[in-house]
C-alpha cells in the first residue's frame, strides 16, 4: 500500500530548503521523491541535499513559476515543494531529449520500459518540458502502450513566466528536454480528476489555413501571429509572453463534454513564434481548425472553481483523500493581469477537499496541464486541474 508525504520550504538556501521539505514529507525511506521548484534555486546543492537525505530514493522533478503545497502557494523566486511516495507499487522512468518532433516514439519506448518495471499500473503522472513539445503526441505514445483506460495526469514545466526555458531533474542531472513518467499500481487507490478554466470566446474565430504539426503558419490566409496581434490591436512584433494574458486561443469541444468541463472550448497557448509570422502551440493543429480568441472572465473563473469542487465532493463520496497532485496555469493570477489572487483560488480548491487536515499536496504552476476530459486523456492550458487519490477508509 502506497504512503504519501509532502513538504514545503521558502528558505532561500537551496540545500537547507530541501532538507526542510524532505523532513516535513517524512521522505528518508521514500521510493520516489517528486520535486517542484521555482527557477531561482541552485539546483546542484538542492539535488545533492535530496540525495543525502534520501539515499535510496529515485529523485525526480521539474521547475515551475510557482509551487502549491498543503494549505498554501508560493510564487517567490526560491520556493520548493516535494511529494514522497513510499511502497513497492510505484516506478519511475526518465528520458532526456524530448522535442516537438520525436514525442510519440521516444515516449512509447519509455512507456514500454515503465510497463516492464511494474505490473498493474492504474495511474500515470506525466511531466514534460514547457516548450518545444507536442503534447498530444506524448499522450499518444503512452496510450500506444497502456491504452486509453489508464488516466494520465500532470503538467508542463515552466520558468518564471519568461518563456525561455524549463528544467527537469533526475537524480543529480538537470535538463531542459526531460520526460518524467511515474506509474502507480496500488489497487486500493482511485484517481479522481477535474479541470476548469473560466475563459469565454470573443468575436469570430480564426480559421487555420496553413499548418504543420504544432506550427500554425497562416490564419485566414495571412501570417498567423500578425493576424492575432492585429485583432488585439497590438504591434505584430509583440512577443507571446507579452500577449499571454490576451492571446489565449480556444477550440470548441463536443457538446457532450461541455457540462463536465464548465466550458465550451479547450484552451491552447501560443508560447513561441517561428520568426516567419507563424507560432507554435503545444499540440498539433490541422488545417481547417477554428481558433477562437479567448478572454478570461474573473467571475467565471471563480464560479468554475466552485462548481468543480462541488462535483469533486460528490466524486470523493466519503472516501479518504490520501494525496493530491495539482497542475495550475501560471496565468491565473499575479503572473498576468494581477486581478485574480492565486491564494484565493487555491483556498477555494483546498478547503472543500481537505479542510484543515494535513493531506499531502503537491502542485505546480506550469505551461499546461494533463487531465482527462470525459474519459479521454487530454492537454489543457489556463486551467486549475486537480488529481486527488482516494482510498476507501478502513472499517
Amino acid at each position: 500500500m502506497l504512503k504519501f508525504g509532502s513538504g514545503y520550504s521558502g528558505n532561500v538556501n537551496s540545500a537547507a530548503a530541501m532538507r526542510e521539505a524532505v523532513l516535513q514529507a517524512d521522505a528518508d525511506q521514500a521510493t520516489v521523491l517528486i520535486i517542484h521548484t521555482t527557477v531561482g534555486h541552485n539546483f546542484g546543492p538542492m539535488l545533492a541535499a535530496a540525495s543525502e537525505a534520501c539515499p535510496h530514493t529515485a529523485i525526480v522533478g521539474c521547475t515551475g513559476s510557482g509551487v502549491i503545497y498543503s494549505h498554501g502557494v508560493s510564487e517567490t523566486m526560491r520556493a520548493l515543494a516535494v511529494m514522497s511516495i513510499a511502497g513497492p507499487e510505484v516506478a519511475v522512468i526518465f528520458r532526456d531529449g524530448l522535442t516537438r518532433s520525436n514525442g510519440r516514439g521516444l515516449v512509447a519506448e519509455a512507456a514500454q520500459e515503465l510497463q516492464g518495471k511494474l505490473d498493474g499500473i492504474n495511474v500515470i503522472l506525466l511531466y514534460t518540458p514547457g516548450l518545444d513539445v507536442t503534447c498530444d503526441e506524448v499522450l499518444a505514445g503512452i496510450e500506444s502502450v497502456f491504452g486509453r483506460e489508464v488516466p494520465i495526469v500532470g503538467g508542463l514545466a515552466a520558468d518564471n513566466a519568461k518563456v525561455k526555458s524549463s528544467f527537469q531533474f533526475y537524480g543529480q542531472s538537470v535538463t531542459e528536454h526531460g520526460l518524467l513518467l511515474v506509474g502507480l499500481a496500488d489497487p486500493g487507490l482511485e484517481l479522481l480528476s477535474m479541470a476548469s478554466h473560466g475563459s469565454r470566446p470573443v468575436g469570430e474565430p480564426f480559421v487555420v489555413t496553413a499548418a504543420e504539426g504544432s506550427q500554425v503558419q497562416q490564419l485566414d490566409g495571412l501570417p498567423a501571429w500578425p493576424k492575432v496581434m492585429q485583432r488585439l490591436g497590438l504591434p505584430a512584433e509583440t512577443s507571446p509572453v507579452q500577449a499571454i494574458p490576451l492571446a489565449a486561443l480556444g477550440i470548441e469541444i463536443d457538446s457532450a463534454a461541455r457540462d463536465d468541463y464548465n466550458n465550451s472550448h479547450i484552451m491552447r497557448a501560443a508560447l513561441q513564434t517561428d520568426g516567419t509570422g507563424g507560432f507554435y502551440l503545444n499540440s498539433r493543429v490541422r488545417v481547417g481548425t477554428k481558433l477562437f480568441l479567448m478572454h478570461r472572465d474573473e467571475e467565471k473563473i471563480f464560479a468554475g472553481v466552485t462548481q468543480m469542487m462541488s462535483r469533486m465532493a460528490t466524486m470523493v463520496d466519503g472516501r479518504e483523500v490520501v494525496a493530491v497532485f495539482h497542475a495550475d496555469c501560471l496565468a491565473r493570477g499575479r503572473q498576468s493581469l494581477d486581478r485574480v489572487s492565486k491564494d484565493e483560488i487555491i483556498a477555494k480548491l483546498q478547503r472543500p477537499l481537505i479542510g484543515d487536515r494535513e493531506v499531502p499536496w503537491l502542485g505546480l504552476y506550469g505551461y499546461g496541464e494533463f487531465c482527462p476530459l470525459m474519459g479521454r486523456n487530454s492537454l489543457h492550458t489556463f486551467t486549475s486541474a486537480l488529481f486527488p487519490l482516494v482510498r476507501q477508509p478502513a472499517i
